[in-house]
Formats: structure tokens, sequence, C-alpha cells
């Protein structure tokens, strides 16, 4: 049976999921954020127009999620590119993934004594959608403010046994 994880391991986890974030800000688009908001993820609460959600497993299962705006993903795709874009397409896709990626990559390497795997980004898109986390977790939002727009990571994991 799957626990809910305790809040020294979801702080261990969601801490270097922070800070790479931060990083990957700064040295991919040039962009400093600021924390604008963290708590436990309400059910009624919708992500922004696209999601990257990454999967875990090892210690803890559950996921991650990287959630944009439009208009931040389209100023991501500007700087990481330099294109301009205005429609939410399989390129702007690709990039909020690839970008969800490079966090997640960054994260890992200061998750070592975690024996967490991380899975490749998923991509959804849409107005006012809902990324589902294991039953048993407690999922926790953190929202952001940066250069290039607002942003918003959602956690959810369970301890396995």
């Amino acid at each position: 049976m799957k626990a809910a994880v305790s809040a020294s391991m979801t702080s261990q986890i969601v801490n270097p999921i922070i800070s790479a974030t931060i990083d990957t800000f700064g040295m991919m688009l040039d962009s400093t954020i600021t924390r604008t908001g963290l708590g436990l993820k309400k059910p009624d609460t919708s992500f922004y127009d696209i999601t990257a959600i990454i999967g875990l497993s090892g210690k803890s299962a559950g996921s991650f999620c990287l959630s944009f705006p439009a208009t931040t993903a389209y100023e991501t795709v500007h700087r990481m590119l330099d294109m301009e874009v205005s429609d939410i397409t399989p390129l702007v896709c690709d990039t909020v993934g690839e970008f969800a990626n490079v966090i997640a990559g960054s994260a890992k390497d200061k998750l070592t004594s975690m024996e967490l795997e991380m899975g490749l980004p998923n991509i959804i898109h849409g107005p006012s959608h809902n990324v589902e986390f294991p039953s048993n977790a407690q999922p926790m939002l953190a929202t952001f403010d940066s250069e290039v727009g607002p942003f918003m990571l959602a956690f959810g994991f369970v301890e396995r046994s």
C-alpha cells in the first residue's frame, strides 16, 4: 500500500525542484523568478493553458507539473528559440516539455540520495485542465512570477512501501 509522503520527504523532493527551476529560468531565459504562493492544491484549482507533467518513481511515486499560461509559453519560446509564436502549436508544446525536462534533469542531480527516477515530460494543454495525483497524495502548489510571465509548479507524491 502507498502512504502519503511525509513533510520531510516532500521538502527533500520539492526543494531541489524549486532550486532547479530558479536556476533554469536564470540560465535559459535570463529571468529571475519570485514565489507568490505555496500551499496545498485544492481539488478545484485549474492549471494554466499548457502543462508539462513529469512522473517520479523509486522511494516515492507521483509527479510534478510545470504549468504556463499561453503568454508565458510564447515568451519562453521567444527567449529559447528567438521565434515569435501566438498559438499553442507542437513547437510550443515541445519547448515547454524540453524546458521541464531540463528542470527535471537538474533536480535529479540534486536528488541522488532519494533514489528517484524521472520520466520524460507529457504535455497537456487547453483551458481549465486538471492533473490527478496519486489518491493518497496531498498535492502542493507553488505559484511564481517572472519576467516571462506567471507559472506554477504542482507536486504530488506517495511513499512506496
